[in-house]
C-alpha cells in the first residue's frame, strides 16, 4: 500500500525547497527584507511541523483504538514500537528547541522575554525568529554552536535518533527509510572547492535568524521521520483486521507546486483494500468536501489494482483546490464511499540572478553571480550571451565578460529541469562597464600634501588600490614609473624605476634632497587580470 513505500511528503519536498531558496540568499548583504524573509519562512516551517505534530498524535490515537477494537495481541508489536518511537521522537524534539531557547539567550545576551497568556499568565516567548532581538549577528551563532561543540553534538544526537527509530523497522525495509526519513548528517559539502562536514555547513558563519530557522527545520525533520514511521507501523498491521469504516481515501501528489502551463500530478490511494478491487474515483475542483448526493457534477475516473492516476491542469495562478470520493465494494458487496481532498499551488515561473558583488558586470574579470529559484538550484541553468560564464556548484557561477561589451548590457537568462524538458524561469538585464583605473599612492597612502624625508624613507614602494566604492578583491601590480625632483625651480632629468619600489639611485637622490623639493611621480605602469593601465601622476613635497 501506498503508507509502506514511504515516498517523501509534499512538506518534506517544501523544506528542501525553502531552505535551498533561503541559503542561497544568504551570499547577498543581509537587509531587513532578507530577515523578514526568515521569519516567514521559520513561521511556516514551525506550523507545518505543528500540523505534522496534530498528525501525529492522531495517528497515535488510531494505535489506541486499534488496541480496543483488535485487541493488543493482534496488533502487539506495532503498539509496542510505536510508544517507543514516541519516545525517541519527543526526546530529540526537546533537545532541539531546548537547544534553540539556549541560542537564542546566548546570541541576544539575556534571559527569555516574557509574555502573557489571554488569561494573564506569564509564560517564555517562543523560540522563534520573529522573537529574537539580534537576528542579523554572524559572531555569536558560529561561536555557539561551532565553537562551544554545539553543532556537533546535535549532529551526534540527530544520528542515534535516526538509527533508535530505524531499529523499529524490519532489517529489509531499514534502508528504504533511511532514505525516506533524511536527516543525513553524514552527507559531505563543498564551499569554495574545500570540504565541509555538516555542522560547518550549516552552523558556521551565518546570522542567528538562519541558525534558528535550521533548528526549526530539524525540528520538522524529526516531526516528518515520526510521520513515516507511523504510517510504516500502521501498515505491518493486517489489512484483514481492519475495521471498514476506518479506512481512509488519501491523495498522495507528486508535488504540491506546479509551474504554470505544467500539470498537477496525484496517486489516489484506497488504504487497506484488495489490491485485485477497482475503485472509482469521482473529483470536484474548487470544493472542500465531495458527498454521495454531489456525484453527479463530479468528474470520474477509472482505476486498476486500488490505484487511480489523477492529472488536473494548473488553471490560474495561487491556491487550487478539490475533493473527491472513491466507491468501492466492500466483502459484504455493499458500496462504501470514502472521501479525500488535498490542495495544490499553481507559480509563476520565476527566478532571480543577483551579482554578488555589484547591481553591473565588469569586462576582463570575472563576476560572481548567484541564481536562485523555487527548485532545486542543480536544477538551474544560466546563459549570458556572449560571456564566459563558468559554474562553481549550488547556484554559483563566475561570468567573465569581453572588452568589446563595455557599454552595452547583457540579457541573462535561467532556465530550470522540469520533468522531462525545461521552464523558462525569467531574465535579467545587465550593464556592461570597465573596471575603473586604481589610484596610486606611497607606501601607505601618502599622495600629496608635505612629508618628512624619513617619512618618505619609510614608505619606498608605489601602490596601486581601487576606490572604496570597488567592491571587487582586484590585485594591481605596479610595473614601472619614472621620478623627477624639482628644487629651487630646477628640474632634474627623470629616473626610471622597475617594479613598484624606488631604486636605489632615487634613494640617494631623496636623501640629499634640501627641504622644499618637490618630487613628480609620473608614467606609472600598472597591470592586474582587467589589463595593463597608465595611472594618474602625483607629487610630494619635503617637508
Amino acid at each position: 500500500m501506498g503508507a509502506t513505500n514511504c515516498p517523501e511528503t509534499p512538506r518534506q519536498k517544501m523544506i528542501q525547497m525553502m531552505y535551498l531558496v533561503y541559503t542561497a540568499m544568504l551570499a547577498l548583504n543581509v537587509s531587513a527584507d532578507i530577515l523578514n524573509a526568515f521569519v516567514v519562512v521559520d513561521d511556516t516551517l514551525q506550523t507545518s511541523t505543528r500540523n505534522a505534530t496534530s498528525q501525529n498524535q492522531n495517528d497515535y490515537n488510531w494505535f489506541e483504538q486499534q488496541k480496543l477494537l483488535l485487541g493488543e495481541a493482534k496488533i502487539h508489536d506495532a503498539y509496542t514500537n510505536a510508544k517507543q518511537l514516541r519516545k525517541e521522537t519527543n526526546e530529540m524534539v526537546k533537545y532541539i528547541e531546548k537547544l534553540k531557547k539556549d541560542l537564542i539567550m546566548y546570541v541576544d545576551g539575556d534571559t527569555m522575554a516574557e509574555t502573557k497568556t489571554p488569561d494573564g499568565k506569564k509564560i517564555m516567548a517562543p523560540t522563534t525568529v520573529a522573537t529574537m532581538k539580534a537576528k542579523e549577528n554572524f559572531d555569536k551563532p558560529t561561536d555557539y554552536m561551532i565553537n562551544k561543540g554545539h553543532a556537533k553534538e546535535l549532529k551526534q544526537k540527530i544520528k542515534a535518533f535516526k538509527s533508535n527509530i530505524l531499529k523499529l523497522a524490519k532489517p529489509a525495509d531499514r534502508e528504504r527509510l533511511s532514505k525516506a526519513f533524511g536527516l543525513d548528517v553524514d552527507a559531505k559539502f563543498k564551499k569554495d572547492g574545500f570540504e565541509q562536514s555538516w555542522e560547518e555547513h550549516n552552523f558556521d558563519h551565518i546570522i542567528a535568524a538562519a541558525a534558528v530557522t535550521l533548528l526549526n527545520k530539524e525540528v520538522g525533520e524529526v516531526r516528518n521521520a515520526e510521520s513515516l514511521m507511523l504510517n510504516y507501523l500502521k501498515a505491518s498491521i493486517s489489512a484483514d483486521d481492519f475495521k471498514f469504516d476506518h479506512v481512509e481515501g488519501r491523495a498522495i501528489p507528486k508535488s504540491q507546486m506546479v509551474f504554470s502551463g505544467d500539470s498537477y500530478e496525484a496517486d489516489i490511494i484506497v488504504a487497506a483494500y484488495d489490491t485485485k478491487s477497482t475503485p472509482e474515483v469521482y473529483y470536484k475542483m474548487g470544493a472542500d468536501t465531495l458527498t454521495e448526493a454531489g456525484l453527479a457534477g463530479a468528474t470520474k475516473l477509472e482505476g486498476e489494482n486500488g490505484v487511480v492516476k489523477l492529472k488536473l491542469g494548473t488553471g490560474g495562478i495561487g491556491d487550487q483546490r478539490y475533493a473527491g470520493l472513491i466507491k468501492v465494494k466492500a466483502p459484504n458487496g455493499e458500496d462504501k464511499y470514502y472521501g479525500f481532498a488535498d490542495k495544490y499551488t499553481v507559480l509563476k515561473p520565476s527566478a532571480t540572478i543577483a551579482a554578488d558583488k555589484m547591481n553591473v558586470l565588469y569586462a576582463g574579470i570575472a563576476n560572481p553571480v548567484s541564481v536562485s529559484g523555487p527548485v532545486d538550484p542543480g536544477k538551474l541553468s544560466i546563459s549570458f550571451p556572449g560571456c564566459n560564464v563558468s559554474s562553481l556548484g549550488a547556484g554559483k557561477y563566475n561570468v567573465s565578460v569581453p572588452a568589446s561589451m563595455i557599454g552595452k548590457t547583457v540579457n541573462a537568462t535561467v532556465s530550470a529541469r522540469v520533468g522531462d524538458g525545461t521552464k523558462n524561469m525569467g531574465a535579467t538585464t545587465f550593464r556592461v562597464k570597465k573596471v575603473p583605473n586604481p589610484r596610486a599612492v606611497l607606501g601607505a597612502g601618502i599622495r600629496g600634501g608635505k612629508h618628512a624625508k624619513g617619512e618618505l624613507m619609510a614608505n619606498p614602494v608605489i601602490r596601486a588600490t581601487m576606490g572604496e566604492d570597488f567592491v571587487y578583491d582586484l590585485k594591481w601590480s605596479v610595473t614601472s614609473f619614472r621620478v623627477i625632483f624639482v628644487s629651487k625651480g630646477m628640474e632634474d632629468p627623470a629616473m626610471a624605476c622597475q617594479g613598484g619600489a624606488l631604486s636605489e639611485a632615487v634613494k640617494a637622490k631623496l636623501q640629499k634632497a634640501p627641504a622644499n623639493t618637490v618630487i613628480y611621480f609620473t608614467d606609472i605602469k600598472a597591470s592586474s587580470e582587467a589589463g595593463a593601465r597608465t595611472l594618474d601622476e602625483f607629487s610630494v613635497r619635503i617637508r
